[in-house]
């Protein structure tokens, strides 16, 4: 029996092989994108669920409640937080301090390079699951000169010889003793580093500003007991930083470290998503390609049902019922999806490195792996029962009798639920052409916003070897050579700037008013450098001394200080340095454009020269970046020379967004690919049902114009039904996605009308090849059709 249906199901494909290719080419499409796409999925959900105590790891964050009513959340905490809290509170099993990722200079031997890594307490590599391929675990970074290094660095530096015990210099000073070395970092971890050095060498090279209850500058995690209630700990610790400093407007939490990839988003104190967002996102469009192509088969498979009338007739009246025929119909509809599951896996092994180099992932398609097989034989499954279940279910429920009499119904009821899954179909390609439309306007708007100063010819160069220390000797040898516009320096990227106080005293300020403002240190030179405009006052002045008492603030700052003539010349005290606002500058973009600019105070401090920012004559960049690279040689010559362009720098911010943008305009694009594929075939079907039809009308004088006309308007009508549907809904959903972000495009009508016509031109393009072929024909060759 199950030959025979197998034998039935293999002619019936041949038989039909336009509306076969049609179905299995867009099943193939869509369990393709969706196998890649949930592959994605549940890699982004296995982030960091690979160490053994994650369940009773957590990262403690800071709320700090301001005067305007905002609620600020940091993950940066005190200096000394992590021993004293781990002393104090029995829940606590281990707790370590992680400082930003640092990049130095490693040199062994006549190999040089800059590495990435951090500052850590020994608990770090007890509390998480990085495994030890040399050392001990329990011992690795109690020493002062002790270094942990990675499998990748330790080949890179030492080959095939033993690590341990090799010493690396640091910043061409420093000797550090490998003292272990961890398995490579797996790609699914949210912590990734070349190199572990113990914190509390850190700590004694910064104790001055390290070991303050109110400074928050680094990094804590906990180890929590065995059965320790969670809930209960976070009501113990809520105040602790009350017990150290008398006015504090913060208060702490824990936030599980498995979810701190996903849900590393808050507002006004509250978890509100993060990446967790575009999980779902990417998941539910996958799930539409994956329904369009289903659509298709459905439509295909009722419109050809008719054909197969007979075939079911005779199987009924010797005894076949239907739930044997539905069986029957559901098995040919599982060959076809297994077909297209074959060259779905095709097109996924073929395209897998590019989706990898898009998205940045390491993915595989490895069937020996339990979840990717998993995976692949539940989309295969479900688009089975999915795609074949009405199909079946109608197929068999014909009446016998009205068949085999050639008294079939024609079908309406069938007919309408076909044109109702079409409307469905085009309505989610409609929703997804929106969606393309907007997110490529919004990362467009990204790139190309102005930020409040010229990017173009800017580019950055950290400072090392001695350059900090001679900084204005080299500034003036810079100056003169060929291709140099501007130079100036800054403590931190301008548009990157990552520190914020409330220590800020004026007049007229309430005691008990606390607004956070962002600080950067700077150079004389950094407003022109920069090309910023001045709104009020003056930048700074190189000629005066007294500047490096003074402030420049952005126009919100001005606004918080509320001056009534004018904020220029106005007192300010900064962490009770006194001196006065020589200007306000207009405001520019120093961080994420997904926040709205924030209040910023400016002042020059030569000690915190990190970042060169250097500005290229126009046409003469190459000039610009050897004059620096030839200083470079001479101020630190044992440091390789590294910039990079502002624009590159901006673009990177956005590079994760821009990727799962580039992700789902190949998803939209093969969705309305698919969408053709079955319109396709319908049309095909339509026309060939309609053949006598046209045939008749030709003879009678319609013109071939006319008659594609008439076969496109039943059609058009349904696009034109999806776009109502589609519009308003795509409308909704990118105005929601577009909150994220405090600057931004508008959705706009346009987009809407765009995306409609899109889809009429594309479905109507696809449906005229039939028409015109039909309606071309000979109408005697019409009429003597079957």
């Amino acid at each position: 029996m199950v030959r025979n249906y197998l034998l039935i199901a293999i002619r019936n494909i041949f038989r039909n092989k336009l509306f076969s290719t049609v179905n299995i080419l867009g099943l193939a499409f869509g369990i393709g994108s969706a196998l890649l796409i949930f592959l994605w999925v549940n890699d982004e959900l296995g982030v960091d669920k690979f160490h053994a105590n994650g369940d009773r790891l957590y990262r403690v964050m800071e709320n700090q409640k301001y005067s305007d009513g905002k609620i600020y959340t940091f993950m940066s905490t005190p200096g000394p937080m992590a021993p004293f809290i781990k002393d104090k509170y029995p829940e606590i099993e281990k707790a370590t301090r992680w400082t930003w990722q640092m990049s130095y200079l490693f040199q062994y031997e006549d190999k040089s390079f800059f590495e990435q890594g951090f500052y850590v307490d020994q608990d770090f590599i007890e509390m998480f699951s990085f495994p030890f391929v040399a050392g001990d675990v329990n011992t690795a970074l109690k020493e002062k000169n002790s270094i942990v290094i990675s499998e990748k660095l330790a080949k890179k530096y030492f080959g095939e010889e033993d690590p341990l015990g090799k010493i690396l210099t640091l910043n061409t000073k420093t000797a550090y003793t490998v003292t272990g070395v961890v398995k490579d970092i797996p790609k699914n971890s949210s912590i990734q580093f070349e190199y572990l050095l113990p914190f509390h060498v850190f700590m004694d090279e910064n104790k001055s500003w390290l070991d303050e209850w109110d400074n928050n500058n680094v990094r804590t995690f906990l180890l929590l007991a065995e059965g320790t209630n969670e809930e209960d700990f976070a009501k113990k610790f809520k105040y602790e930083i009350k017990e150290h400093v008398k006015e504090t407007n913060v208060e702490l939490f824990v936030q599980p470290f498995n979810e701190s990839y996903l849900y590393n988003q808050y507002e006004n104190g509250v978890q509100d998503g993060g990446r967790i967002e575009y999980v779902k996102i990417f998941f539910i469009v996958a799930i539409f390609v994956l329904i369009i192509a289903c659509i298709n088969f459905m439509n295909l498979s009722t419109a050809q049902a008719t054909k197969r009338a007979k075939e079911v007739g005779l199987r009924k009246v010797i005894g076949a019922v239907p739930h044997q025929l539905f069986r029957q119909f559901m098995g040919e509809s599982f060959l076809t999806v297994c077909l297209s599951a074959g060259i779905a896996f095709l097109l996924a092994l073929i395209l897998i490195p590019m989706f990898n180099e898009i998205t940045g992932k390491a993915l595989s398609l490895n069937m020996l792996d339990v979840k990717t097989l998993l995976i692949f034989c539940g989309i295969i499954i479900a688009t089975a029962f999915v795609a074949g279940s009405y199909p079946a279910l109608f197929i068999s429920e014909f009446k016998p009798a009205q068949v085999l009499k050639g008294q079939l119904k024609s079908g309406s009821k069938a007919a309408v639920f076909r044109k109702a899954l079409v409307v469905v179909q085009f309505s989610l390609s409609i929703i997804l052409i929106i969606s393309t439309a907007v997110v490529f306007r919004q990362m467009d708007f990204m790139q190309n916003r102005d930020i409040g100063f010229e990017r173009e010819n800017l580019f950055s160069v950290w400072a090392e070897g001695e350059i900090p220390q001679k900084y204005e000797t080299f500034r003036s040898r810079l100056a003169a050579m060929p291709g140099i516009e501007a130079i100036t320096a800054s403590s931190q990227l301008p548009i990157d700037v990552g520190n914020s106080t409330y220590g800020l005293q004026w007049e007229g300020k309430d005691e008990d008013e606390r607004i956070l403002f962002s600080n950067m240190d700077v150079d004389y030179d950094f407003i022109q450098t920069m090309k910023m405009t001045m709104i009020e006052g003056r930048p700074f002045d190189r000629n005066l001394i007294t500047d490096t008492s003074n402030y420049i603030v952005n126009e919100k700052a001005a606004a918080k200080f509320g001056f009534k003539n004018g904020t220029a010349g106005q007192d300010l005290t900064m962490w009770e340095k006194k001196g006065k606002i020589i200007g306000v500058v207009k405001d520019f973009n120093f961080g994420s454009l997904h926040s709205p600019i924030e209040p910023l105070v400016m002042r020059v401090n030569g000690g915190w020269r990190n970042c060169l920012l250097v500005r290229a004559k126009p046409g003469q960049t190459e000039a610009a970046i050897s004059s620096v690279e030839k200083l470079w040689k001479e101020y630190a010559p044992a440091y390789p020379f590294k910039y990079t362009f502002l624009n590159q720098d901006w673009e990177e911010f956005y590079k994760a967004e821009g990727q799962r943008g580039k992700v789902f305009n190949t998803l939209a694009i093969l969705s309305i690919f698919i969408s053709c594929l079955g319109l396709f075939g319908l049309s095909a079907f339509s026309a060939e049902r309609r053949t006598k039809e046209l045939g008749i009308r030709k003879a009678l004088g319609a013109t071939v114009p006319g008659l594609v006309q008439l076969v496109g308007k039943e059609f058009a009508l349904l696009v034109l039904i999806a776009s109502c549907i589609g519009c308003p809904l795509g409308w909704y959903i990118m105005s929601q996605w577009l909150e994220g972000y405090a600057y931004h495009v508008e959705v706009g009508y346009i987009t809407l009308v765009i995306a409609a016509l899109i889809c009429l031109a594309i479905s109507m393009l696809t449906i005229s090849y039939h028409s015109l072929k039909v309606a071309a024909n000979n109408p005697v060759k019409s009429l003597r059709y079957e």
